[in-house]
């Protein structure tokens, strides 16, 4: 019985975080700038920072996947 390895699970979670966040960013853009007043600038604001933040955590979480994937490899456990 192999072991749960508990870290991956975490870091496939985060990316999974990561891309939601990119693809829900337009229509949470979208509610930022029907709840603040400014409208337009607040929209586009939040829309790009929302899809920015999470495009690094997905790219993070992604490398750092692929990264203690490599080095398993040969790891016999």
């Amino acid at each position: 019985m192999k072991a749960v390895d508990f870290g991956a699970t975490i870091v496939v979670y985060n990316f999974i975080i990561g891309v939601l966040l990119m693809t829900s960013s337009e229509k949470l853009g979208a509610y930022a700038g029907n709840a603040i007043p400014g409208g337009e600038r607040v929209t586009r604001f939040t829309r790009l920072s929302i899809f920015t933040f999470g495009a690094a955590v997905a790219v993070l979480a992604a490398s750092v996947y692929i990264a203690f994937h490599w080095l398993r490899i040969g790891i016999d456990t």
